[in-house]
């Protein structure tokens, strides 16, 4: 074992040299791997900052976007919300119109009665409104139990059958307008006199109120049957004096 207080030869401190050079050749070599680091994240980091602004100015623009589509969005529903309301004025008014269509048509039919089962005339014989008011007269006699005077002083506006071309088996029912309300009143006041026979007579409406009228009377048997004062007026049933309607 060679001595330790023995001074180092030049052999010995070359050898420490070629060491100490060999570990700052690595160091140097991790250095430059370390510079190389550093630049490559240097760019990286410029690289993220434009990527930032980038993603800055775009999230600007979406967010401006959103904004006025926001905007637009509540100008839309106000305005829907005004076509809403606009709508159901509308249509108030357009069932206020047919309320009053439907009055006035009421009106027109005022002196109005409808008769059925009337026989027409059969054969090639083609019933004149003439016949038809002739047969009426006779019917008011017959059916209603009418005296001849009482149904000849009778005035009408018109007589005439239900539209439409004659039907084999069919009888088209007779449409009467009195010239006056009293008289038509006289003959429908009669009805009861109809009962047993196949003839009855009802007053003319328009189509709406019959539907309404229709869908009136199962209430009006049901009330009648529980000894309940129950009568259609018009659109409106009336029970122990309080109106129903449909």
């Amino acid at each position: 074992m060679a001595d330790s207080s023995a001074e180092p030869t030049i052999r010995d401190v070359m050898l420490l040299l070629k060491s100490v050079s060999s570990r700052l050749q690595c160091l140097e070599a991790k250095m430059s791997v370390m510079d190389s680091i550093e630049k490559r994240m240097e760019s990286f980091e410029k690289e993220m900052k434009q990527l930032w602004v980038v993603h800055e100015e775009r999230a600007k623009k979406v967010e401006e976007r959103v904004s006025r589509l926001e905007d637009k969005v509540d100008g839309a529903d106000i305005h829907a919300a005004e076509l809403a309301e606009r709508v159901q004025v509308l249509v108030k008014e357009r069932d206020t119109l047919r309320e009053d269509v439907s009055y006035l048509q009421s009106q027109s039919m005022r002196n109005n009665l409808i008769f059925t089962s009337i026989p027409e005339a059969t054969g090639n014989v083609m019933e004149t409104p003439e016949m038809t008011e002739v047969k009426l007269r006779q019917h008011l006699v017959s059916a209603f139990k009418r005296s001849q005077e009482v149904a000849t002083s009778i005035r009408f506006e018109r007589v005439h059958r239900s539209p439409g071309s004659p039907t084999h088996g069919k009888i088209r029912n007779i449409v009467a307008k009195f010239s006056f309300f009293k008289d038509r009143e006289m003959v429908r006041k009669r009805w009861k006199e109809l009962d047993g026979t196949a003839f009855r007579v009802f007053e003319q409406f328009p189509p709406e109120v019959m539907m309404k009228r229709r869908q009136l009377v199962p209430k009006m048997k049901e009330a009648r049957r529980l000894g309940k004062r129950a009568y259609l007026a018009y659109d409106t049933l009336y029970i122990d004096g309080t109106p129903v309607r449909a």
